[in-house]
């Protein structure tokens, strides 16, 4: 009755030897973790198999296999678990990436807003109403750019060769550029600063 509990307890020990090894150790900073997790794992399940099989050799060779099975099935889950941690994990910093990019989408549409939505702002300010300066119409193509990338999927934007990054860094340089003061104080006449 002993050696069946015995063999129940190496397998037992050995799962949770390869799950420490695959898991644990990519985790932690230490190179040597693995063969301490592995050291300390045989030193527990060596004497198990060693105790069942004295007690019924036929049960010993049976843990053995058994033993070798479970180590490769839990490798085997380990490893999907491990990939499924790695890739949430970099969803979620794509997804992180992505809202402080929103974040800088938003404050330029509020400040640009700003200029569309007060009257005494598209008066004070007109040429940033007027698409025939070309820093304005470089303002809005960026604009459309940027809210078009917002909400594509990562892999189309990178199918088509530009980013949502890449967006809003345009798309903040053509706002900068839109409001440069001799654009506001000359109006038309300053698309003149530009032409050449």
């Amino acid at each position: 009755m002993l050696a069946p509990i015995l063999g129940a307890l190496a397998i037992l020990a050995c799962a949770q030897t390869v799950w420490l090894i695959r898991t644990r150790s990519a985790t932690e900073q230490d190179p040597d973790a693995p063969f301490w997790y592995a050291f300390t794992g045989a030193s527990v399940v060596v004497p198990l198999i060693l105790g069942a099989a004295l007690l019924a050799p036929w049960l010993g060779m049976v843990v053995v296999a058994a033993v070798a099975f479970t180590a490769l099935a839990t490798n085997k889950v380990s490893t999907a678990t491990l990939q499924r941690r790695l890739a949430g994990a970099q969803a979620s910093l794509v997804a992180n990436e992505h809202a402080l990019l929103a974040a800088r989408h938003d404050y330029v549409l509020r400040a640009w807003s700003w200029y569309e939505l007060d009257p005494g702002a598209a008066i004070d300010h007109p040429a940033m109403n007027d698409v025939g300066i070309p820093a304005t119409a470089a303002l809005t193509r960026a604009l459309a750019a940027a809210e078009q990338l917002r909400y594509q999927p990562a892999q189309a934007a990178a199918a088509s060769g530009t980013n949502y990054q890449q967006a809003v860094v345009g798309l903040e340089s053509a706002f900068a550029l839109a409001q440069r003061p001799e654009l506001q104080l000359h109006g038309k006449e300053a698309s003149g600063l530009y032409s050449a």
